[in-house]
């Protein structure tokens, strides 16, 4: 019996240490992205892609560790299936601000609208409010302020889209040049989908907070 309790602890400090891990690794991306777009030059921008590049590794080799605990371990502190989608969606996140920082290093624009600074700070404050709920997991108690995280979280997936949306149709009606407007759009696309996969981790955590009530 006391074996069983051991491991079971053990192997709740595994998986709540690695999405702990998870959490401030996407909080690291962006605001590595936020700063890159409050870089004056593209060149300057340089070291901050390079630095997202190795933490997106470091949330894919996060991301593996989660699966193999879930192939080995009987008991888990959380259902199954909804470690593998939070982990998941914590990927996807992860994923998402690092196809937003390649585009922006792609295509080497020298002066970003406003637009895409607006929208990696909504993606950074959501990223922050994902970490503070994944600390609150471990020991679920207050889930009223829980809930009030993800709601934010969803509010500032929201702006974003006003956000997009409004920039979209500014680069339509005044950017003369097919290729700037071309590279623009793919940028806020990226940006808007990160600020999505935002949202969807919220969903998850949602389902764990109000399955725990």
């Amino acid at each position: 019996m006391s074996k069983l309790f051991h491991d079971f602890f053990s192997h709740r400090a595994l998986f709540y240490g690695l999405f702990n891990q998870a959490g401030k690794n996407i909080v690291e991306m962006a605001e590595l992205l936020t700063a890159a777009v409050n870089t004056g030059t593209a060149e300057e921008r340089e070291p901050f892609y390079r630095q997202i590049n190795t933490l997106e590794e470091t949330g894919d080799d996060i991301t593996h560790k989660i699966y193999l605990g879930l192939d080995k371990v009987f008991f888990t502190p959380l259902n199954r299936k909804d470690i593998h989608i939070l982990a998941s969606a914590l990927d996807d996140v992860a994923d998402n601000i690092h196809e937003a920082a390649g585009r922006m290093h792609l295509y080497n624009i020298e002066e970003l609208i406003p637009a895409i600074g607006e929208m990696t700070n909504y993606i950074s404050l959501s990223c922050n409010e994902i970490q503070k709920l994944i600390n609150a997991l471990n020991k679920i108690v207050n889930t009223g302020a829980m809930l009030d995280a993800c709601r934010q979280i969803k509010e500032y997936e929201h702006q974003t889209d006003l956000v997009y949306y409004h920039a979209l149709a500014s680069l339509f009606a005044n950017e003369k040049d097919p290729i700037t407007l071309i590279k623009h759009r793919d940028i806020l696309f990226s940006l808007e989908a990160s600020a999505n996969k935002c949202k969807n981790v919220t969903d998850v955590i949602e389902i764990i907070i109000l399955n725990s009530i």
